[in-house]
């Protein structure tokens, strides 16, 4: 319940952002929620790595809680893909770490864009996906779990890639003959490469066929032909 909560309150903080919803919202609500994405604190003279904005603090907080849940998949507490699992938190992890904080404080709108898309992705898919394993019994809860994603992971996916894609290109860049370079550059260099791979290569030709596999029966509102089997013969 408590990341349902976290992820929902994310997905309120993107969309009080939105120029056409701030005016509606009272001016307690703009305080509360405009410093988690204000800018305006970074000097690019003065600001260490080390500085994120808020909303990347709460986005890693509630990573973790991902992670705890991958390992009770691995331990076989909670039922999933752990593979897939891994893959996709280490993706997240990734970007939260190298391309968000510094896409979500460029002076580039495109990248900026870009950056909440992923966020937007990311929220509206973890807000989909918990009340199915709180209440599984709820057709609605399954029915917006396998058909949301039909929709997010391809935006999330490719947003993911081009975010990663420019940074990447800046790191390869910046530099390039400084021979010098710490061994930490080259593992997000790494990491990168790993995102846009994936992201770019087995995104669309394994994980959203399997998507597409779950969702579009329960999206068109085709019943599961091999449980109407098992009743008949019951």
């Amino acid at each position: 319940m408590g990341a349902l909560l976290g992820w929902t309150f994310v997905l309120f903080l993107l969309l009080s952002q939105l120029s056409a919803l701030q005016s509606f919202l009272p001016l307690t609500i703009q305080q509360l929620t405009l410093p988690f994405f204000d800018t305006t604190i970074f000097d690019t003279t003065t600001s260490s790595p080390d500085d994120r904005l808020p909303i990347i603090n709460l986005l890693l907080f509630l990573e973790g809680i991902c992670f705890i849940e991958v390992g009770r998949i691995a331990i076989g507490q909670l039922k999933g893909n752990l593979v897939l699992g891994v893959i996709l938190h280490l993706i997240r992890m990734s970007c939260l770490l190298i391309v968000l904080p510094a896409g979500l404080t460029s002076p580039s709108d495109t990248k900026v864009m870009i950056s909440t898309l992923v966020l937007y992705s990311w929220a509206l898919t973890e807000v989909g996906r918990y009340p199915m394993y709180l209440f599984p019994l709820s057709a609605m809860a399954r029915y917006v779990r396998l058909v949301l994603p039909i929709v997010t992971f391809p935006v999330g996916a490719f947003a993911e890639a081009v975010g990663a894609y420019w940074h990447l290109k800046q790191l390869l860049l910046v530099g390039a003959d400084d021979a010098t370079r710490s061994s930490f550059h080259w593992v997000q260099v790494g990491l990168l490469i790993m995102v846009v791979g994936i992201n770019s290569l087995l995104g669309p030709t394994m994980a959203y066929p399997a998507l597409l596999k779950k969702g579009l029966p329960v999206l068109l509102g085709k019943k599961d032909k091999s449980k109407s089997t098992r009743k008949k013969k019951d």
